[in-house]
């Protein structure tokens, strides 16, 4: 499986193990903005699934794929009108915090990844901040680590085609968004 392919995997395991006890089970970027951040409030509860990157393992598998760590995020998001001991505990009506946390980390600590191996728990965070406290959420983050083959979605190696042509602006920061020099070479074929 490629890395959209495990994402979707984890998105739609966790969403049939909550059923309808959250609102929302989808990935999100490893970097979150304020849009991001105001949406997944609008959702809450729910979890949402991140693909951190990974480190490079020096070995390759018997097919000669490179092999990564993979770093995988799930956060647990909650809010709730009874305040900060309901939004981690949950109640009656909504699920809390520490619930879902409980239920990830048994749910994916060992599980078997199809195509790739087990994942490892590796930290519960509390992702606590003021701005999280005044908009009336709770945050908890849980990492995994799984071994992964990188693959492309089919399993073949992409065909990019004759390399004909290279482009480059030289200028790793404009602060003026004006590039100092640019480059144009043809290769011969």
């Amino acid at each position: 499986m490629s890395i959209r392919e495990v994402e979707d995997y984890f998105v739609a395991l966790i969403k049939a193990r909550f059923a309808r006890r959250v609102r929302a089970v989808e990935s999100l970027p490893a970097d979150w903005d304020d849009d991001t951040f105001r949406r997944i409030l609008r959702q809450a509860p729910g979890v949402f699934v991140v693909f951190g990157g990974g480190d490079a393992d020096p070995s390759f598998d018997e097919q000669g794929r490179p092999v990564i760590e993979g770093q995988w995020g799930f956060t647990a998001v909650t809010t709730h009108a009874g305040g900060e001991l309901a939004r981690r505990h949950g109640d009656q009506r909504e699920i809390g915090a520490y619930e879902i946390v409980e239920v990830l980390t048994t749910l994916l600590h060992d599980h078997d990844v199809p195509g790739h191996g087990q994942m490892k728990l590796r930290s519960i965070k509390n992702l606590f901040t003021d701005g999280v406290e005044k908009q009336g959420a709770s945050i908890y983050g849980v990492e995994f680590s799984l071994p992964m083959f990188v693959t492309p979605e089919n399993g073949e190696q992409p065909d990019l085609g004759t390399f004909r042509t290279f482009h480059d602006d030289i200028d790793p920061a404009p602060k003026d968004g004006r590039v100092l020099a640019s480059d144009i070479t043809n290769l011969e074929q």
